[in-house]
C-alpha cells in the first residue's frame, strides 16, 4: 500500500510542477527575464563608458538548462568586457557601481588587502550583475545573467538595431591586415538608458602571431592594454580592441551610446 501511495504522490508532484503557474520570481520565464537582462546590459554599458578605458559588448547567449526534473529551462547571459590601464581595475569597477541605477543597489567590495575586487548588483527580476577581478587585472569581465528560467517556445533573443557601421572599423582592419574586407561584421547591440544604442562591430583581423605587436594604431592614440593576447585603445568615444581568439585576432570597434 505504501508503494502505491508513493507512486501517486510522485505523479501528483510531477503534474503540479508541469501545470501550476509560477509562484516565485525565480520561476518567471526566460522571456520575462530576458527583457530585464536587456535593460541591465544597456545600463552596464552606459555606466562603463569612460575615456580612461576601452570596452566591448559580448554576444547575448541563451543556453539550455534544467529548472527542475520536470521543467526544461533556458539561461541568458551577456558579458561586457573592459580594458583598463594597469592599476585602474578598482577605479573602473567603482565607477560602474556608482553609475548604475540606484535601485540596482550596486556594491563594489575590495578584500584581501584590497587586491580582490567584487562587483554585485541586482537589476530586478532576479537578474544579477557581477564581476570578479584582481586589482592588477587589465581585462575585466562584467557578467549580466538571468539564471535558469522556464523555457519559452519561439524565444527571440535578437539585439536592437546596431546603427551604421563605423568607418573606423574598415580603416583599422585594413591597417592591421594590409587589405580591405568585404565580409559584413558581426554586431552586438544594447539599448541605452537614455534612448539610442551602443554597439560592437567585429571582424576577423588575421593570424595571431606569438610575438604580435600592436599595429594599426593611428597617431595620437596609445594602447590602454597590450600583451600577447592583443591590445586596446580609444579613438574619441569609440573603443578599439584586437583580441586573440584561438589562432586568430578579432577586431572590434564599439560605439558609445548614441541615437540610431
Amino acid at each position: 500500500m505504501a508503494g502505491v501511495w508513493a507512486a501517486v504522490l510522485l505523479a501528483a508532484v510531477f503534474w503540479s510542477a508541469r501545470t501550476d503557474p509560477p509562484t516565485v520570481p525565480e520561476q518567471r520565464d526566460i522571456a520575462q527575464a530576458l527583457a530585464t537582462l536587456r535593460v541591465a546590459s544597456g545600463a552596464v554599458v552606459a555606466a562603463a563608458e569612460d575615456e580612461r578605458w576601452a570596452l566591448s559588448i559580448g554576444e547575448l547567449r541563451v543556453e539550455d538548462c534544467s529548472v527542475n526534473p520536470a521543467w526544461a529551462g533556458q539561461a541568458a547571459t551577456r558579458e561586457v568586457r573592459l580594458y583598463v590601464p594597469e592599476g585602474d581595475a578598482r577605479a573602473a569597477l567603482e565607477t560602474i557601481a556608482q553609475e548604475l541605477p540606484a535601485d540596482f543597489a550596486a556594491e563594489m567590495l575590495a578584500t584581501r588587502g584590497a587586491t580582490r575586487l567584487s562587483l554585485y548588483a541586482d537589476a530586478g527580476e532576479h537578474v544579477g550583475i557581477e564581476a570578479e577581478a584582481h586589482s592588477s587585472d587589465q581585462v575585466l569581465s562584467v557578467l549580466i545573467r538571468t539564471g535558469c528560467r522556464p523555457a519559452v517556445d519561439g524565444l527571440n533573443p535578437a539585439d536592437p538595431p546596431a546603427g551604421s557601421e563605423p568607418a573606423l572599423l574598415g580603416t583599422t582592419a585594413a591597417a592591421i591586415t594590409g587589405s580591405s574586407t568585404a565580409d559584413p561584421p558581426e554586431t552586438r547591440a544594447v539599448a541605452c538608458p537614455d534612448d539610442g544604442a551602443a554597439a560592437t562591430f567585429v571582424l576577423d583581423a588575421g593570424p595571431a602571431q606569438p610575438e604580435s605587436a600592436p599595429r594599426g594604431i593611428p597617431d595620437g592614440a596609445a594602447p590602454i592594454w597590450a600583451d600577447a593576447d592583443g591590445w586596446a585603445y580609444r579613438i574619441g568615444s569609440d573603443s578599439v580592441v584586437v583580441a586573440r581568439d584561438g589562432d586568430r585576432f578579432r577586431l572590434s570597434v564599439t560605439t558609445a551610446c548614441r541615437a540610431t
